[in-house]
């Protein structure tokens, strides 16, 4: 029973986040796609095209087993992470433009996450499994419709939206640090069983992909960091989908504890960037001057 409710909350969480994000939505912050094609054509290339390829080189030159590779690749060729429009709320970095950013790699995915499977497939022989059917199976019914209705909520009761918002973040919240307490509990072990060499891979493929994507969002520095937030981080739910359809004999709780195990690293090696990205544009102190 209490399995079941974990696999439930870690794969429907998501569900949640949409439907709050889309309760805040302002239809003139979705327009800056169009007003700024530049910016959101470099971001899209980054951690489409760039981050995979990274790591790809990674898996190459550290010649990491199927399994570590598979995980590997996964979490750099499902992009779209919900987590990514919180982050970048605690980094001061553009929320407008990471949900966009959010929205538009989740249009992609329903495209590149097929493709790259059936690439790696080839030149790994990881042998997964992520049809075009499959990732449209899990946007459709996850993400897309709860994200639609918050925006109508919006759009149609602005008063109950706000009200709403503010509910659907505290339960979002409280699942959120039972989700966390769950990845503690369970996480460091599977660390440990993911090896040193798949560790520092995750660690630099973090750290390629956040600082690639801090170049594309130029040259705002907020946008670059909303940039590096949707390149760095991975979205566990789609993940879990493809490896509990790839290899079916594989306990899903068990799946979840790898996963959450990788999400740990991630987050874990995205700390310097944060740190890093916080310094950047604050004004220099002159020589023993006092700061307010």
């Amino acid at each position: 029973m209490l399995r079941s409710i974990i696999v439930l909350v870690l794969s429907n969480i998501i569900v949640l986040f949409m439907f709050s994000a889309g309760l805040a939505a302002r239809p003139r912050e979705l327009r800056q796609v169009l007003r700024r094609p530049a910016l959101y054509g470099r971001a899209l290339a980054v951690v489409l095209v760039a981050v995979p390829l990274v790591a790809y080189a990674l898996v190459r030159l550290l010649r990491l087993p199927p399994e570590a590779a598979g995980a590997i690749a996964l979490t750099a060729i499902c992009p779209g992470a919900p987590l990514v429009v919180r982050q970048a709320k605690a980094l001061n970095a553009s929320v407008p433009t990471a949900l966009n950013l959010l929205l538009l790699l989740v249009l992609c995915t329903l495209v590149t996450v097929p493709l790259w499977v059936s690439v790696l497939d080839r030149v790994l022989g990881l042998q997964l499994q992520a049809t075009p059917g499959l990732v449209l199976g899990l946007l459709l019914v996850k993400v897309v419709p709860p994200l639609l209705v918050g925006m109508a909520i919006h759009q149609l009761f602005p008063r109950a939206a706000e009200v709403l918002a503010v509910w659907a973040n505290r339960l979002f919240n409280v699942l959120l640090v039972a989700v966390a307490v769950l990845v503690l509990v369970r996480a460091p072990p599977r660390v440990r069983e993911l090896g040193v060499a798949t560790v520092l891979a995750l660690v630099a493929l973090v750290s390629a992909s956040a600082f690639l994507g801090h170049w594309a969002g130029g040259p705002r520095l907020e946008d670059r960091k909303a940039v590096a937030l949707a390149a760095a981080l991975a979205p566990p739910a789609l993940t879990m989908t493809i490896i509990v359809q790839s290899y079916p004999r594989l306990q899903a709780l068990d799946v979840a504890s790898v996963v959450g195990a990788i999400v740990l690293v991630r987050l874990l090696a995205l700390i310097p960037y944060k740190a890093w990205a916080k310094r950047q544009g604050r004004p220099e102190l002159p020589a023993g001057s006092v700061p307010t």
